[in-house]
């Protein structure tokens, strides 16, 4: 885990405080546009079997994206805690009732189909702060990190942010799993090896 570094725990709480200052109707449109934005982009447009993330209270709201995919066909799996640093995935439906968890954060039971990470062609993948070269600070539990390099070649790791989640530099260590592609309300950053599958 990342979360004892000094460098890191001083960038998550500034991103975090610039985060939880953007108010909801602001918040609502940056999450349409830059799930327009994404969409945009060949991977996403053509993803079938997609790992999202339910939002927090200050993060950007996925859910635009996610009911946009489902459009297009998209089959949705939701990741839920099963240990330290751990996620289990599962495909959840449309109407599926989530269970908040004692992390605050909107799960599926336990009971949903378990899904993959080589079921997976693209992830859309939280974060509190990303840099041009599209490196990753989480929370500081590392369970993005662990994931990411399961994922098969085929599949694309897409971040959403505010724009004001990104910055100069991320620090990072050999264990930080990067994303390929930030995708903001106004910006689309694309790690310069990773070309759109």
């Amino acid at each position: 885990m990342d979360g004892g570094d000094t460098s890191k725990r001083a960038l998550r709480s500034a991103v975090r405080d610039a985060r939880a200052a953007i108010g909801p109707a602001a918040r609502a449109t940056a999450s349409q546009r830059a799930a327009q934005r994404a969409l945009d982009l060949p991977e996403v447009a053509r993803a079938r079997a997609v790992l999202a993330f339910a939002a927090l209270p200050e993060e950007i709201d996925p859910s635009p994206l996610v009911a946009a995919l489902r459009a297009l066909g998209a089959r949705i799996a939701l990741p839920r805690v099963c240990g330290p640093g751990m996620l289990s995935l599962h495909w959840v439906a449309p109407d599926e009732p989530l269970e908040r968890s004692g992390r605050g954060i909107d799960e599926p039971p336990a009971g949903c189909e378990w899904a993959s990470p080589d079921d997976l062609d693209l992830v859309i993948v939280p974060g509190v702060a990303f840099d041009d070269a599209c490196a990753r600070l989480g929370f500081g539990g590392g369970f993005y990190d662990a994931l990411l390099p399961t994922l098969p070649p085929s599949a694309s790791a897409v971040a959403i942010a505010f724009d004001e989640q990104v910055v100069e530099q991320v620090p990072c260590d050999d264990h930080d799993a990067r994303v390929d592609v930030v995708v903001t309300p106004t910006r689309t950053l694309r790690r310069s090896d990773a070309a759109p599958r």
